[in-house]
């Protein structure tokens, strides 16, 4: 059997050379076209707009947003500026009435304090059953400072506190006397018990309390006492020179 040949034909040659030459004429075309064209000062120019207006449209958007975040961004400043007035108005009112409270609360004490006025405390008097204070009160003022009292002279008397403060197991004796004078009578002969076991106090207010506790331990001050519920401390300054100050508040003893 004949062997089929595999020689190209003449007209299949043809047709690959027609085409070949195509190419070569569109890429030369497409060459000069384009090096026409960027030659060209009006493309260039078209170009330059086109991507010029595409840049300007992109920075207004741009800007635009930005604008409008830096509105908002005033408004919350100024939000913000009369949020921290409100405050510092707040802040005052608050401050105020803190002051006022604590006004209020040094005039209560004050009346309280008052309300003691005839009240001693005498501690260091042993407790016995069934004892009489009245009586042990009188005998007491008689003996040991020399002032004799009738029985109406105290309006009334009893322990008070728990055993065991004054360090030998007896509560303290708070006295109410009748009348003013013979408080102060009292108050100005105790110096007499000196070197005794029997003190005797004014009856102080819990807060008084607190603030002649503090008083004497504060380094500047030699000594402190009271008269008719107020504090008086001595008080030795650097220079050396000692001067009275009267305490009604905690912040007189930060001033010292």
């Amino acid at each position: 059997m004949a062997s089929r040949s595999t020689r190209k034909t003449p007209a299949v040659t043809r047709q690959r050379k027609d085409s070949a030459n195509r190419d070569e004429t569109v890429a030369e075309v497409s060459t000069l076209v384009t090096d026409g064209l960027l030659k060209s000062d009006k493309l260039r120019e078209l170009i330059h707009q086109t991507v010029t207006n595409a840049i300007e449209t992109k920075l207004e958007s741009l800007i635009d947003r930005l604008d409008t975040q830096e509105a908002r961004l005033f408004e919350l400043e100024q939000q913000l500026e009369h949020k921290e007035q409100e405050i510092r108005y707040l802040a005052g009112q608050v401050q105020g009435a803190c002051g006022n409270l604590a006004e209020q609360k040094t005039v209560l004490n004050d009346l309280e304090q008052y309300s003691r006025r005839t009240n001693v405390r005498i501690s260091g008097i042993a407790e016995t059953p069934e004892e009489k204070i009245d009586e042990t009160v009188r005998k007491l003022l008689d003996e040991k400072l020399g002032i004799t009292i009738a029985e109406e002279a105290i309006d009334r008397s009893h322990r008070v506190g728990k055993p065991g403060q004054d360090g030998r197991g007896h509560r303290a004796i708070l006295v109410k006397f009748a009348s003013t004078r013979t408080k102060v009578a009292v108050m100005k002969a105790r110096r007499q018990l000196k070197g005794t076991s029997v003190v005797i106090r004014e009856d102080l207010t819990a807060e008084n309390m607190k603030l002649l506790n503090r008083t004497r331990r504060h380094e500047k001050v030699k000594s402190c006492w009271t008269i008719d519920g107020r504090i008086i401390a001595m008080v030795t300054d650097t220079n050396g020179i000692e001067r009275k100050v009267n305490i009604r508040r905690h912040r007189d003893i930060d001033h010292l």
